[in-house]
């Protein structure tokens, strides 16, 4: 195996590995004090959820128009859309919860790295997990137009659930690779990214997927975000991230001077946010990400983000961290050394 491949060896088990360590930690920690204290991030700040543990590490975050929530382990974090504090749940069993979705049925739904998806309803409460058939790993999920429920991961599997996981349909493309990312932009249009530069895309609401050109280079897609069927982003290795304008049949670089990985992309209004490495937020203008100030810098990484009303952002991670910013075109940028 040459040097480049045994790179992008270590980059899957790194990205298949990462949560189940996390949840393994999270495991051994469990029995551990349930008054443990917040993550240290400055002053005391009214935006802070005061009920996470330093022990959190939370992977994904979704809202809808009641609660927004943050999910990592076997841990989920509620709260009232704009309150100043959450409840902290954590799920029973060996758990590790590495994405989550609303559906417009306002329902949640999480992803289990142990073959599992998690339900819940409109209040982020009343969980409760169905299993996902096969020996594959599932690595994202998203909810389409009609409630239905996707989820993609190793060896280019695909499966759906019109039900909330009670039944499975999978497709299996059979590729040496991992999709790790999917999403529907509307009723007709989802984009499906992996491994290697992998897009799939369809253009009838899942019943057909087509492969589009791979992105080049063998890119590795963290995280993707499409905001209409011709415009999307994906982000990469050492803060590499891409623009397509036509559908994902050719990808732009775009400018990133903090070379900070990024993991979790949205979109707020018009704009479109970031986080990463370094507990970095960015906000694209043009073609040319900015840092943004928010408060006291948090540890580690960010990786979940997600869109609260009409102005606000929740971005979460490392150290149980999870903060409510504002997402407008006035927030402050910081020079980039």
């Amino acid at each position: 195996m040459n040097t480049y491949r045994f790179q992008v060896a270590r980059t899957r088990n790194l990205a298949a590995g990462m949560s189940l360590a996390l949840s393994i930690a999270l495991g051994l920690l469990g029995g551990c004090d349930q008054h443990g204290h917040a993550p240290d991030s400055g002053a005391s700040l009214p935006d802070q959820y005061t009920a996470a543990l330093r022990i959190d590490q939370f992977q994904a975050a979704a809202s809808n128009d009641k609660v927004v929530l943050a999910v990592g382990g076997p841990v989920v974090m509620v709260s009232k859309a704009g309150a100043a504090a959450g409840t902290r749940t954590v799920l029973p069993g060996t758990v590790a919860l590495i994405d989550v979705a609303h559906c417009p049925d306002q329902s949640f739904v999480a992803l289990d790295f142990y073959r599992s998806l998690w339900v819940a309803n409109a209040d982020g409460m009343g969980w409760t997990a169905h299993p996902i058939e096969g020996n594959w790993r599932p690595l994202a999920l998203t909810c389409d137009t009609e409630n239905r429920v996707w989820v993609v991961g190793s060896g280019t599997t695909i499966a759906v659930s019109a039900d909330h996981g009670v039944s499975w349909q999978q497709r299996d493309f059979k590729e040496d690779a991992m999709f790790n990312t999917v999403q529907f932009v509307d009723a007709g249009n989802g984009f499906i990214t992996g491994e290697f530069g992998s897009v799939y895309r369809t253009a009838d609401g899942g019943a057909t997927w087509t492969a589009l050109p791979k992105i080049p280079n063998d890119f590795y897609s963290y995280a993707a975000l499409f905001v209409s069927p011709k415009e999307g982003y994906v982000t990469g290795l050492a803060g590499a991230t891409l623009r397509t304008r036509d559908g994902g049949d050719s990808w732009d670089k775009l400018e990133n001077p903090g070379g900070l990985t990024q993991f979790g992309l949205a979109r707020q209004g018009a704009a479109v946010y970031s986080v990463g490495m370094g507990g970095s937020l960015q906000r694209l203008d043009g073609d040319r990400w900015t840092a943004l100030d928010y408060g006291p810098a948090l540890p580690a990484y960010l990786r979940a983000i997600a869109p609260i009303g009409p102005d606000r952002l929740l971005i979460a991670g490392a150290g149980g961290v999870l903060k409510m910013v504002p997402a407008t075109p006035a927030a402050t940028a910081v020079k980039v050394q």
